[in-house]
């Protein structure tokens, strides 16, 4: 059965925006993920935020993990970690986020599940009151209640993920001076 030139043509078009419509939604899901295929990249706090209808990005704007959290007590095949340096901050209520920290090792791999994460970020001076700070997977973001600690609320998640850091102080002013960073890590377990 043919279509008409005028069915055709609407069909193309139709076509044509169900592709551009779906490359324009942000679908990172994990079982994308295959092996020998890089890392799932690590989304932005401004995306996770946006995602969830949340434009704020103060302490209420997501969980903030103290670094008392219980999860993670599965079993462990083994771990990785690795760091970037933090971002430097010039502005307040800017959101600035560091390089995507990939996993290492010959271990990990598209199969694998994350069961624990350590975290730890530093600066080059004191940082201002004010800051928050954000750790973030391909998944989700969580607020960190301090400059070290670990969490299992990436339990479960895929494990070949890039992590980010992100950071974002309180008010609307320059920073003088700016805030420089300096070593950001993460220490990731999985299964």
């Amino acid at each position: 059965m043919a279509l008409s030139t005028c069915a055709a043509s609407r069909a193309r078009t139709l076509l044509r925006n169900l592709c551009a419509a779906a490359a324009s939604l942000l679908v990172l899901p994990a079982a994308s993920v295959c092996a020998g295929d890089r890392p799932a990249a690590a989304i932005s706090l401004s995306t996770y935020l946006e995602r969830n209808g949340n434009l704020a990005a103060g302490p209420g704007a997501i969980r903030i993990d103290s670094g008392a959290s219980e999860g993670g007590a599965g079993r462990v095949a083994g771990s990785w970690s690795s760091s970037t340096s933090a971002p430097a901050m010039f502005h307040r209520g800017v959101r600035y986020q560091s390089a995507q920290i990939a996993p290492l090792g010959s271990g990990i791999n598209a199969t694998s599940k994350t069961r624990r994460v350590g975290w730890q970020y530093s600066f080059l001076t004191a940082a201002p009151a004010g800051i928050h700070a954000y750790l973030c997977n391909y998944a989700r973001c969580i607020g960190l209640g301090g400059a070290s600690g670990s969490t299992g609320a990436f339990e479960g998640d895929n494990g070949f993920s890039n992590f980010v850091f992100a950071f974002v102080i309180d008010g609307r002013d320059p920073l003088s001076p700016a805030l420089q960073g300096s070593a950001s890590q993460v220490i990731v377990s999985y299964e």
